[in-house]
């Protein structure tokens, strides 16, 4: 009786339920979404004095949402195929797992993840009919995108994952971001999204280094297993520089203004993080490999502060 006793008190309240349902959708990944959704809506700011805050708070909460559902059908996808039960059994966790750690039915994780994504795609909607129509040319190709990386095609066990996630949560949803805006195209939110479409692909470069053993067991073709640790290393140094030529160029352009150069002053601690992939080997020290996981997290989050800052203050007294 005792035993029943202690086991029903150990169950989590509805918060703790709550909680752990925050917990299963990666919230430290959610960056991204934040970071790309706000670099549009930006950009619409500075180039054409329009921002809609209604719309810009549906988008993110629509992209967020959108990116917490892919986070959940991509680890329902990798628990089944046992890839994720490996990496982890080798004591190599770089986040909380829903179903590994957390102990959520797998079947419901799947359910969730979906489920967040038609919530998503109906905030698009009422976007796209208050907006213009191509918002829904965007937000289904970022569905095929986020959906295909992970089931059907399985595109990041083909080679091209981190590529599909530099366009679709960098360009791609910066560009839909700026249209919820300006209703225009315009090649600007194409160019700026590279900065964290750059940043995903270099997160996704730090996760296949510490996955690289269980990837060549279960088959997963990532950039680190099919160029090895020092060359991926090399890739990573060559990405993070470019994140600064975007913006490099964006300011010539006169996508950004001349203050947000100030966020070349991040580059040499951006570039730091690539080091342990250029001096280590398959099975060294992964904790030092989980920086290039980690780091680009925080990095993002300073550049776009240091961004928004530009273009306020640019705003507010007409600073080119």
């Amino acid at each position: 009786m005792s035993d029943a006793k202690t086991n029903n008190s150990m169950k989590p309240n509805g918060l703790g339920k709550i909680r752990i349902w925050v917990m299963a959708t990666s919230p430290s990944t959610l960056t991204s979404a934040f970071a790309s959704v706000t670099l549009g809506a930006s950009l619409s700011f500075y180039l054409y004095a329009k921002i809609n805050m209604l719309y810009y708070v549906i988008t993110v909460i629509g992209i967020v949402l959108a990116q917490a559902g892919v986070n959940l059908v991509h680890d329902y996808s990798e628990y089944k195929t046992g890839l994720d039960v490996a990496h982890i059994s080798r004591g190599l966790p770089h986040r909380i797992h829903p179903i590994i750690n957390l102990g959520l039915d797998p079947k419901s994780v799947k359910r969730a993840g979906y489920l967040l994504l038609v919530i998503s795609g109906i905030m698009g909607i009422y976007l796209a009919i208050n907006t213009t129509w191509m918002i829904l040319i965007i937000a289904f190709a970022g569905f095929l995108f986020g959906v295909l990386y992970s089931e059907g095609l399985r595109l990041h066990y083909k080679g091209i994952g981190e590529a599909v996630a530099l366009l679709s949560m960098g360009p791609l949803v910066s560009l839909g971001s700026f249209m919820v805006q300006t209703s225009i195209f315009s090649w600007a939110p194409l160019l700026v999204g590279l900065i964290n479409g750059l940043f995903t692909f270099i997160i996704l470069l730090g996760s296949g280094a510490m996955e690289i053993d269980a990837s060549r067991e279960f088959g997963k073709k990532t950039i680190a297993l099919m160029l090895g640790l020092r060359r991926t290393g090399y890739l990573a140094v060559i990405s993070t520089i470019l994140v600064y030529i975007v913006i490099i160029i964006s300011v010539i352009i006169g996508y950004l203004p001349y203050a947000s150069l100030l966020a070349l002053l991040v580059m040499p601690s951006s570039i730091k993080l690539a080091i342990p992939l250029l001096r280590n080997t398959e099975g060294k020290n992964w904790r030092e490999l989980r920086g290039l996981w980690a780091g680009p997290f925080n990095h993002r989050i300073i550049i776009l502060a240091i961004i928004i800052a530009s273009i306020i203050v640019s705003r507010l007294f007409y600073i080119p």
